[in-house]
């Protein structure tokens, strides 16, 4: 018995998370929305913009002490994001180049669209237990009759929805100048009970596990879990060296240079420039109008009139572009 209350404890406080994290989502969005779209002065705007960067810090001590207090989690709260003041260029430097900064303005744009999902399911979880509560009489809504008008573009629209609790019914009508109809809904019917058991079970299944995909992403972009992995692959992407067309040519300027080439064909000196590209063998067949089998053939061709032999830690077809760019490897080996 203890055991299911606290279970049902925790899918109390997964709920108020969900519910809680849209309308905080909303306000952090339109906070950024404001940063980022000023259309004001441009000294304004730009303060504007550093002041939103700068409010990332507090955004997301915010968000980590939130998921911490309600779903009982010990994510870790970064302190002291910055080193020098907003109003000195280095400061303004720190701020616009700031890896963990960005990190949680992507966490406002995924939480304002993950929140808005997990909203409406811990609605339709709610939903789906109200009417079973008055599907099976232990709870009773008040009789209750709403109507509304829409008017656009000169069309004129009018429904009412109205419910009665002595039949336990709800009949919805819809219409317009030229005709109307309606819907009725009985809430005491056996079919509104399974169904609204059927909508229990499912946000029973849901949301605890969309609660903590959204606490994985808050500790993930907040609590610098994501951080060292981020910054890896974007140090590995600014270093990464582009081949370009250019490239290509100044490697054909220099075969003079490289003997070994001499020997290779027209045909090969293409399929190896297509290589140095990065495209892959159907992609050179495409390019060439020839086949697979075709390009296969050159280029165990070219690996061969190069001298590159297999090793167990090598790529021939790596150091065969390597030799045509005019890069030298290392002892027939990747340069490190």
């Amino acid at each position: 018995m203890n055991r299911l209350g606290k279970a049902l404890l925790q899918r109390l406080r997964e709920i108020l998370y969900l519910f809680l994290s849209f309308p905080i989502s909303v306000i952090f969005f339109a906070l950024v929305l404001i940063g980022f779209n000023s259309s004001t002065f441009i000294p304004i705007g730009v303060a504007l913009f550093l002041l939103v960067l700068s409010a990332m810090e507090y955004v997301a001590k915010f968000e980590v002490r939130r998921t911490n207090w309600l779903l009982g989690t010990d994510f870790k709260v970064v302190e002291n994001w910055f080193s020098n003041p907003l109003l000195s260029w280095d400061g303004v430097k720190e701020r616009v180049t700031s890896t963990r900064v960005w990190l949680a303005v992507a966490y406002v744009f995924i939480a304002f669209g993950w929140s808005l999902f997990s909203f409406v399911l811990a609605s339709l979880g709610v939903a789906g237990l109200l009417l079973l509560f008055a599907s099976i009489g232990v709870a009773t809504l008040s009789s209750f009759t709403r109507s509304f008008e829409v008017i656009d573009n000169g069309d004129f629209f009018r429904g009412n929805i109205t419910f009665d609790e002595s039949l336990g019914r709800v009949r919805l009508e819809l219409g317009d100048a030229s005709g109307s109809g309606f819907i009725n809904w009985d809430l005491y019917s056996n079919w509104a009970a399974v169904l609204a058991i059927l909508v229990v079970i499912l946000a029973l299944w849901i949301i605890p596990r969309n609660a903590r995909a959204m606490a994985e992403i808050t500790e993930g972009f907040l609590s610098g879990n994501f951080l060292p992995k981020f910054e890896e692959r974007l140090a590995k992407f600014k270093n990464r060296r582009k081949i370009s067309e250019k490239d290509v040519r100044e490697a054909l300027a220099k075969e003079s240079l490289q003997p070994q080439l001499s020997e290779l064909s027209r045909r090969e000196i293409e399929i190896l420039a297509l290589m140095a590209q990065g495209k892959s063998n159907a992609g050179i067949a495409k390019s060439l109008y020839i086949t697979e089998g075709s390009v296969e053939k050159h280029i165990s061709s070219i690996l061969s009139k190069l001298e590159l032999s297999a090793e167990a830690d090598s790529h021939r077809r790596v150091l065969a572009v390597l030799k045509y760019l005019g890069i030298e490897s290392n002892g027939g080996k990747l340069p490190q």
